[in-house]
């Protein structure tokens, strides 16, 4: 497939594309233009880089040790370590069926194993461990063995509730991908889409691996652009329910969303600060569209840019909070710009042969900007440096659009027509655009994806 371009062109290559070609900032711009997770260290850890390895490492995960209670964690915990790795697509996971240990066998202490069990059936890493239960409270004992060296790796130690389990799974495997890469995985955290009930639009979530769906609103109407605060509590969003597009809040906890705007402005997308006390949207009104700084509570601050005619949208935060990264069209077609939060000087960083240039966002680590542009016959998927230097694309087949990074920075999550359905669904890809895979396939339209942090305590 050619979907994640293997060979990184230039943009002197190729043109950039898009993805106003949803109905988030298609709406916008039309709209416009017609108003004119516990744990602790147990040991010392070796850390075994393999970054840029295309080899996928064969790891064993059998059941745990139960020591005591009834917990079924001693299954749940490695079949979701399991599926963790698998879709990272660093790890081969061999067949329980191949293992010569007994399953859930327990030992007097975590090393007392013999390594030419899982030598012998290829296994370069085993992952072990314990688990207890007593009312309720759950303590689990993970561990890391590098079978070729018969050494053990790391080990950690996590205590909670037995609704807790996949919480812990999900850090030990993202401390498996920090030995591994340097980078710690983001499993635990979600990613929130847009799909079609019906002829209407509501929110998802999911699960990194496109597992564990479920609608979170039902309005009954149009709801776009969502986008998370930094403590993955809440989500900001646009919806049409009250008519025209207006921002809400929706409250994971709580489960129920409030409009924190109404009034004849159109507001549509925006992001939070990073300290997540306050957020950006773009507010249009006649033949502008603007970005103005609103308090969590709707009122605003301040009103970023102001060129008359000029169309400002699809503003998102640089990670130091001092830069906002926007698509303008203040130059003819629209384009990726950068501002400082400051003097307001705002910098067009997409320079390439294409005319329609937009949905931006920065990378967690700030050294990248990902953004659509229309090129090849569709619209393709391009990074470059806040600059401008340095510009890649990414994508070459089909249309892709709505890019976001992971909590991260290793990854892009994107909507794309890439698949048997033909329409739009959820791709991620790393971000030199290897290792493609599709985590939703319908036929319903998934598009504008966003992804959340990964869970802390």
């Amino acid at each position: 497939m050619k979907i994640p371009h293997p060979c990184r062109r230039s943009a002197s290559d190729v043109g950039f594309p898009n993805h106003l070609c949803q109905e988030v900032v298609i709406a916008m711009f039309r709209l416009v233009a017609l108003f004119v997770f516990f744990p602790s260290l147990l040991f010392a850890q070796t850390d075994v880089f393999v970054r840029g390895s295309q080899d996928r490492y064969p790891i064993a995960l059998p059941q745990l040790c139960l020591q005591d209670g009834v917990t079924d964690g001693n299954k749940l915990v490695p079949e979701r370590i399991s599926r963790n790795l698998v879709s990272s697509r660093y790890f081969e996971v061999i067949n329980p069926n191949a293992y010569i240990e007994t399953p859930g066998k327990c030992s007097s202490t975590p090393s007392a194993f013999a390594y030419s069990d899982w030598s012998v059936i290829g296994a370069d890493f085993l992952v072990k461990g314990v688990i207890s239960e007593d009312d309720d409270n759950i303590r689990l004992q993970l561990y890391l063995f590098d079978v070729p060296k018969q050494k053990l790796t790391f080990g950690k130690e996590y205590t909670g509730g037995s609704g807790q389990l996949r919480l812990m799974a999900d850090k030990f495997s993202n401390e498996i991908l920090r030995i591994f890469t340097g980078t710690p995985g983001v499993f635990g955290s979600k990613i929130v889409f847009t799909s079609r009930v019906g002829r209407f639009k509501e929110l998802f979530a999911m699960d990194v691996d496109g597992s564990e769906v479920r609608q979170l609103t039902d309005e009954r109407g149009l709801t776009i652009a969502p986008a998370f605060h930094p403590s993955g509590d809440r989500l900001l969003y646009t919806s049409y329910q009250l008519r025209v597009p207006e921002l809400f809040i929706y409250d994971f906890g709580r489960r129920q969303s409030r409009a924190i705007t109404s009034g004849k402005e159109l507001e549509i997308g925006g992001s939070f600060a990073p300290d997540g006390n306050s957020l950006v949207t773009a507010v249009s009104l006649g033949k502008e569209s603007n970005l103005v700084l609103m308090r969590l509570d709707g009122t605003p601050v301040k009103k970023l840019t102001s060129q008359p005619g000029v169309i400002d949208v699809s503003p998102k935060w640089s990670p130091a909070g001092n830069e906002i990264v926007f698509t303008s069209n203040r130059a003819g077609g629209p384009q990726i710009y950068v501002m400082d939060t400051a003097s307001l000087r705002a910098r067009r960083v997409s320079f390439a042969n294409s005319n329609y240039c937009t949905s931006p966002d920065w990378s967690p680590k700030g050294d990248r900007i990902v953004f659509v542009c229309r090129s090849d016959g569709g619209f393709n998927i391009f990074t470059a440096r806040p600059d401008g230097t340095d510009p890649l694309q990414l994508t070459s087949s089909g249309n892709n659009e709505d890019p976001e990074w992971s909590p991260n920075g290793e990854e892009l999550v994107f909507a794309t027509t890439y698949g048997k359905t033909g329409a739009y669904n959820i791709g991620v890809m790393r971000a030199d655009g290897s290792g493609f895979r599709l985590i939703t396939e319908s036929r319903t339209d998934d598009a504008d994806p966003t992804w959340g942090p990964v869970p802390v305590g």
